[in-house]
């Protein structure tokens, strides 16, 4: 079978990792990045760690790695067709019944396709173009009344379709284009009756192409320039499989760089607002295509930056806007902040009064998203009302709710208790009872399936554990533990030891050293110590006596030690870990050889026993060496 690669396309971009592994086990925001306990094998404390924006896994324990296709051929054993057809099940999308068809058939899909995209590109230089014509004077005088020059309209591509019912149909057949590509593309449409014509589906109007994160055309906005004529302001391109709004974002294939640069996106509500920002040195900016904000923008976004800020109308459906697309911001995880706009006016219009400088200082004066929320409902409610109150509580919790960290929920619960003198309890009672409500609505429909991680009994491997070895001493662990919580350099050596890696236990110890490393490659060592006090290992005896002692009870990662004494503590540490890691290895080189020594016993072959005799030869002399170096 053979799936085509735009449907393997659709299902990266809809899969998220973070949600799938959320099905199996809690996860963690830590950094940029996200943790849990490994699927793949039992572990008691996170060394799963998912990046949300490559889309990729690494496990400190078992090693295993990949993308979303990697993670589900992984758990529900299955190779990647399997597993793309089980993604393509969960997300919705169809996978056609000719998928199976010839190579041949999917290269000339695939040229079809290339020549859409092609007639899409063209067609937004030929728009471009027309702004030069005579007839396009209505489009450069609206362009003139917005200030709009020429670099914007160049870098935007801004055009006019010709006022036509076959303008466009003409000048794409003269290229060679065919009535099927006009029509996929959405640049024709005909009136449902039998035997109906297909004519130009932009006409006389203002034209802003539509570009996808790759900067490729893939539709049009098409913007009435006839105040006075009774139809649609905007006209824009119909869903095709090049153009789902749902999915797009106006200028985020300028401005995605831009969002580490800025460190946040900045979300407007039209294309002449994003235009405006982005002549304004505000390249952060974008906005979403023809339709409201979607949970797939925030996960876009989600990808790129952890901070949006919004920049609305003030009026009432602009407030409306800001509570929907904080909500669904906030159920990414992303912080966000509210930019105060004049009351009447917007980016393009404030642009245009004031230039850079006006622009720039009221989009740089933001509010965060929840106590600006909660102004703007004490403007609409009187709080002194109990039912008012609680209609304030109501719309606030609403957009706490869902950030899906419960930890995360508390701080602005408690805000808002202390803003309005009443007790927490009641506000946290009330966001239980929400949760309660959305379970019991989503039960009904009982939504995607978890991933079952247990195959069919046909396809069921043998069992294996994922650390079989025998234990390692406690002492050694312990010390080891010790040393990599005393010392950063340690327990960034440690974690990029690929031979020791594996040979760490899953044992209270083994997840301590699991965890601390997990840490230490997250850049946050100095947090390794208060994640473990925070977790259940703390509970085992042997690593709540390691946290008792006085030399942790007193440690401070910022030493004050003299570089003498510095320098002698480095080089103790130094030899006592690297006796550790040695008794590791010695503790599996043991482990190996007791194992062919069982098969030479057993083996029969005089080439089988000589393989063994040499694996066991080259062990030994790796054994000897070892103990050598530690002075035994």
């Amino acid at each position: 079978m053979f799936i085509p690669d735009e449907i393997l396309d659709e299902i990266r971009s809809k899969a998220d990792l973070v949600e799938l592994v959320s099905q199996q086990t809690p996860v963690k925001k830590s950094g940029k990045d996200y943790w849990a306990c490994c699927p793949f094998h039992k572990e008691k404390t996170p060394s799963f760690k998912i990046d949300p924006q490559k889309q990729l896994y690494y496990c400190f324990g078992c090693k295993k790695c990949g993308n979303v296709f990697h993670y589900v051929q992984e758990l529900v054993n299955t190779d990647f067709l399997g597993a793309a057809q089980w993604l393509a099940n969960r997300y919705g999308i169809y996978i056609p019944e000719n998928s199976a068809t010839s190579k041949q058939e999917q290269d000339r899909r695939k040229t079809w396709q290339e020549n859409c995209m092609k007639l899409l590109n063209d067609a937004a230089n030929w728009f471009q173009a027309n702004l030069s014509k005579p007839e396009a004077a209505p489009a450069v005088n609206y362009l003139n009344s917005r200030g709009l020059d020429q670099e914007s309209i160049r870098k935007f591509k801004l055009g006019y379709s010709l006022d036509s019912w076959d303008a466009t149909i003409t000048w794409a057949e003269k290229l060679g284009y065919t009535q099927d590509m006009l029509t996929a593309t959405g640049l024709t449409t005909k009136k449902d009756e039998p035997n109906a014509k297909p004519y130009d589906r932009f006409r006389g109007r203002l034209i802003f192409p539509i570009s996808d994160e790759l900067g490729r055309v893939v539709g049009f906005s098409a913007r009435l320039l006839d105040p006075e004529a009774k139809v649609a302001k905007y006209v824009n391109s119909p869903e095709t499989e090049f153009f789902q709004k749902g999915k797009l974002l106006y200028g985020l294939h300028f401005a995605r760089q831009a969002f580490k640069t800025a460190g946040k996106a900045l979300i407007c509500e039209g294309q002449l607002d994003v235009i405006a920002c982005h002549r304004a040195g505000l390249t952060h900016a974008v906005a979403a295509q023809g339709t409201a904000f979607t949970d797939f923008h925030a996960k876009i976004l989600k990808r790129s930056t952890e901070h949006v800020t919004l920049a609305f109308d003030a009026d009432t459906a602009g407030q409306k806007a800001t509570l929907r697309t904080t909500a669904l911001l906030h159920e990414q995880g992303i912080n966000v902040s509210i930019a105060t706009l004049p009351e009447g006016d917007d980016p393009d219009g404030i642009f245009r009064k004031g230039g850079q400088q006006a622009l720039t200082a009221i989009l740089d004066q933001t509010y965060p998203a929840i106590p600006f929320i909660f102004e703007s409902s004490k403007k609409i409610y009187q709080i002194d009302k109990p039912d008012e109150l609680s209609k304030v509580v109501r719309q606030l919790l609403e957009v706490i709710q869902p950030f899906p960290d419960l930890i995360v929920r508390a701080g602005p619960c408690k805000w808002l208790a202390q803003q309005l003198n009443l007790p927490e309890r009641l506000i946290m009672d009330e966001l239980a009872t929400m949760d309660a409500s959305a379970r019991k609505q989503a039960m009904p429909s009982a939504g995607p399936t978890p991933i079952q991680a247990t195959p069919q009994p046909s396809q069921r491997r043998p069992f294996l554990p994922p650390f079989a070895i025998p234990q390692v001493g406690e002492s050694t662990l312990q010390a080891l533990l010790e040393l990599i919580l005393q010392s950063k350099s340690l327990a960034e050596n440690l974690a990029q030891n690929e031979e020791v890696g594996p040979l760490i236990p899953d044992t209270p110890l083994g997840n301590a050293i699991n965890l601390v490393l997990a840490h230490a490659d997250q850049d946050e060592w100095d947090l390794a110590q208060q994640a473990i006090l925070n977790s259940d290992l703390i509970a085992d005896p042997t690593i709540a006596k390691i946290f008792s002692t006085p030399a942790f009870v007193n440690f401070s990662p910022e030493s004050t030690d003299d570089d003498a004494q510095r320098n002698f503590k480095e080089a103790k540490q130094l030899v006592a870990f690297q006796d550790c890691v040695n008794k590791l290895i010695l503790e599996e080189i043991n482990r190996q050889l007791a194992e062919l020594k069982t098969k030479l016993v057993a083996s029969t072959s005089k080439e089988e026993v000589q393989v063994l005799q040499d694996e066991t030869l080259q062990l030994i002399t790796r054994k000897q060496s070892l103990q050598a170096s530690a002075g035994r």
